[in-house]
C-alpha cells in the first residue's frame, strides 16, 4: 500500500506500508537508495511484519530537504512521520549502508520506541579511520570515499546529462548485484539515478557523514543491536576489481572495514555480529534470506 503524508510538498516523505496492523519494523535505506530497491525485501518481511519503507527527503517523491543534513535532523524526520503513522509501543529498525548512522542516532534520540536495531554493513561514526589508518593509495584504492563520485553524477545531471548517468548506473550497484527488479522498479531506480536532485541530496548527507564527532555518537544503547556485515573474501576481490589494489592492500582495507563495523557492538551491551556469507556491500539484495531468519 503506498501513500503520501499531508504536509506541505517540501516536508513530505513518500512511503508504503506492508502488511497489516501497526507499523513494527521500519526500514532506514543507504545512500542515494529509493524503495524500489527495497520493495521485494519488504513484501517478504512482512509475512511477520508490518513494514514501513520510507524515502529520506530529497529522494524519489519526497519533497526537498529544508534543514541540513545531519543525522540528528534526519532522526527528528523519521519521528515526526512515526508521529503520523500508527505503530507498536517498541519498532525494530533495519538500516543499510549510511542507514544505520542514522538508525543509531534515532535510537539514542528516541530510546523509548526502540526495541531493536539491526544494521547491514553500516557507516560508522569512526569511518574517519580510513583517512588516518590507510596510505594515500590505499584511501583511494579503498572506495571509501564517495565524494568524487557524487559530485560528478550531481554535475552531469545538472548539465541535463542525466541520460549518461543512468546509462552508467545501469551496470552498476543495485544492479550489479540484483538482476530482478521488475520493469516499473527499474525504471523508478534509474530515474532518480538521473535526477540532480538525488544526487545534491546525497552529497548533503555524506558531506556531514564524513565529519561526524566520534565522541558524539558514544552514548551505550541498552537494546538487542545485531551487525550483519559482508563477507571478506567476496570484498576483497572487489577491492581490487574495481579499486585496483593488490591482494595484501584489499586485505588490509578489508580487514580495517570490519573493525570500523564493530564500534556498534562496542556501545551496546547486547550486541550480535552475524557474517552474509553471499554478500558485499549489498547485503539486502544478495542475502534476503538471512535477513528474514532473524524476523
Amino acid at each position: 500500500m503506498k501513500t503520501i503524508d499531508e504536509q506541505t510538498k517540501n516536508n513530505r516523505q513518500d512511503y508504503e506500508i506492508y502488511g497489516g496492523g501497526k507499523v513494527s519494523l521500519v526500514i532506514e535505506m543507504g545512500l542515494g537508495a529509493v524503495m524500489a530497491e527495497w520493495r521485494a525485501l519488504a513484501k517478504r518481511l512482512s509475512a511477520n511484519n508490518t513494514v514501513l519503507l520510507y524515502q529520506r527527503a530529497g529522494y524519489g517523491n519526497s519533497g526537498e530537504f529544508t534543514t541540513e543534513r545531519t543525522p540528528e535532523n534526519i532522526a527528528d524526520e523519521l519521528y515526526g512521520l512515526l508521529k503520523t503513522i500508527p505503530h507498536e509501543e517498541k519498532i525494530t529498525l533495519l538500516a543499510h549502508s549510511q542507514g544505520g548512522l542514522y538508525a543509531w542516532y534515532f535510537a539514542k534520540a528516541y530510546p523509548e520506541i526502540v526495541g531493536k536495531i539491526v544494521l547491514l554493513d553500516p557507516l560508522s561514526p569512526q569511518d574517519y579511520r580510513f583517512r588516518t589508518e590507510l596510505t594515500e593509495d590505499e584511501f583511494k584504492k579503498s572506495g571509501a570515499d564517495k565524494t568524487d563520485g557524487l559530485r560528478l553524477n550531481l554535475k552531469l545531471t545538472r548539465l541535463h546529462l542525466g541520460w549518461l548517468v543512468k546509462l552508467m548506473m545501469a551496470k552498476a550497484p543495485p544492479f550489479y548485484y540484483y538482476n530482478r527488479f521488475s520493469t516499473d522498479e527499474r525504471k523508478e531506480i534509474l530515474s532518480s539515478l538521473g535526477n540532480a536532485q538525488t544526487h545534491r541530496t546525497a552529497l548533503a548527507e555524506y558531506d556531514y557523514s564524513r565529519n561526524i564527532d566520534s565522541e558524539n555518537g558514544n552514548t551505550r544503547l541498552d537494546i538487542p543491536v545485531t551487525l550483519i556485515t559482508h563477507d571478506s573474501d567476496i570484498s576483497c576481490r572487489e577491492i581490487c576489481e574495481f579499486g585496483g589494489a593488490n591482494v595484501q592492500q584489499a586485505q588490509k582495507i578489508e580487514a580495517l572495514w570490519q573493525d570500523i563495523m564493530k564500534y556498534y557492538l562496542s556501545h551496546t551491551s547486547k550486541g550480535e555480529l552475524i557474517r552474509a556469507k553471499n554478500s558485499s556491500h549489498y547485503i539486502h539484495l544478495t542475502d534476503a534470506a538471512l535477513i528474514c531468519g532473524l524476523f
